[in-house]
């Protein structure tokens, strides 16, 4: 197999979306991201128990993005013109820049990500016209790789009813953007706690 032939990675970060769409969209590889956020061993103890759980290949990268970050996921300081506390600049756009570096590799087509519906209202690289020119960059590149949002047209709470899954995947996940214990008090905490909730796998 050469590279752009097919096959498709899923960047799992270990939470409730990236587990959900590992679940719908069976890709053939995986990629957890260590970029230097807080949670970073906790999502990476969920994104391998996930893919184990599925019988996914994961590959693990170190890609120390601290010097470039902000937010919630880096410290308390909210950034000048954040649009939001947990914002990391460009955080996404890095993100899937390595995923395709790494699916080229492998002789895989198309990087997967979990944005989902909402995403957009907070962040402009959640919306369709960011993937939609981000899928566009990557095609032009040597390669012809492209990048798909497959949930980015369902709340997470339908990606996740979607997906079947059970609270013996579910039970793995993470998203706490400050500290590899949830804290209970961020918006991946309060997100994460609300889509159980409708799973009814929480009180």
């Amino acid at each position: 197999m050469t590279p752009g032939d097919h096959g498709r990675l899923l960047l799992l970060s270990g939470g409730v979306d990236s587990t959900a769409l590992a679940a719908i969209c069976r890709p053939d590889h995986a990629l957890f991201i260590d970029y230097g956020q807080r949670p970073a061993a906790a999502e990476q103890r969920a994104a391998t128990q996930v893919a184990h759980l599925f019988g996914l290949p994961l590959t693990t990268l170190q890609l120390d993005l601290r010097p470039l970050g902000g937010g919630l996921l880096l410290n308390e300081a909210t950034q000048p013109g954040a649009p939001s506390p947990e914002w990391w600049p460009y955080r996404n756009q890095f993100l899937v820049t390595a995923g395709a570096a790494i699916a080229f590799q492998r002789g895989l087509s198309q990087v997967l990500i979990g944005t989902v519906l909402g995403d957009g209202d907070r962040h402009a690289d959640g919306t369709v016209r960011f993937y939609a020119a981000l899928d566009e960059l990557l095609r032009l590149q040597e390669g012809n790789l492209s990048v798909a949002a497959p949930g980015i047209d369902r709340t997470s709470e339908e990606l996740v009813a979607a997906s079947g899954l059970g609270a013996d995947v579910l039970g793995w996940t993470v998203s706490c953007h400050r500290s590899n214990l949830p804290c209970g008090d961020c918006p991946g905490c309060w997100k994460r706690a609300r889509v159980l909730r409708a799973a009814g796998m929480q009180p």
